[in-house]
């Protein structure tokens, strides 16, 4: 048989993927793993003991937007990363907007006379938090990479880096339930060194993990 025939032969008996199919894998996936990640974690060690008060507060909600910003553009990133020949480029230029924004807050506030410094730069747990949101993230990682091999990643070091980017920042959206910080500069040097930090850990793992 002529190769020709042998594809036409092949591709015949090829079903239709079912619609939604995709996006059903993507959210069985990541939507595990950050519900895994929520009740490991705040099942544990328990929110935060003002959360209460916290939630009128603007600075909550300052972080809560930007680590859920960050998270759902990671989520495009990645749904896009395992399609192949897709453009990583338009969540990649969205991404920048809530990084300015933070970044222009902690400037802000860096900015006030009367700041003190070391209090919003440290805080309490400034050098145990990135870790802490990286630990938190893991579930999410594992989950996200379950999704990118039912797709069809062809960059898997980029793949492993956007599936890293959405497990950090919803880690850390999850996280920001315990944390008591919520000062801007704490928020956008040490928030965004743990997403960081997770982004790396999935594009080191993608390039084995990811293989088919």
């Amino acid at each position: 048989m002529r190769t020709d025939d042998l594809i036409a032969t092949l591709s015949a008996e090829l079903a239709p993927t079912p619609p939604g199919v995709f996006w059903r894998r993507v959210a069985i996936g990541t939507a595990g793993g950050t519900l895994a990640a929520a009740l490991l974690w705040l099942g544990s060690m328990g929110p935060r003991a003002d959360l209460a008060e916290a939630v009128v507060a603007w600075p909550f909600w300052m972080k809560f937007f930007y680590t859920l910003t960050i998270a759902v553009t990671g989520l495009w990133l990645l749904s896009r990363a395992g399609r192949p020949g897709a453009t990583l480029m338009p969540p990649v230029l969205t991404l920048l907007v809530p990084i300015a924004a933070m970044i222009a807050l902690a400037g802000l506030a860096l900015m006030e006379p009367d700041a003190d410094t070391h209090r919003l730069l440290m805080g309490h747990t400034g050098l145990w938090c990135p870790f802490a949101i990286a630990l938190v993230s893991l579930p999410i990682l594992a989950g996200s990479f379950w999704s990118l091999k039912k797709l069809a990643p062809t960059r898997l070091t980029l793949a492993g880096g956007a599936a890293g980017l959405f497990a950090g920042s919803s880690g850390a959206f999850v996280y920001a339930f315990y944390c008591t910080e919520s000062a801007a500069p704490f928020v956008a040097i040490w928030y965004s060194l743990g997403t960081g930090l997770s982004s790396i850990v999935g594009a080191l793992l993608g390039k084995t993990a990811l293989r088919w």
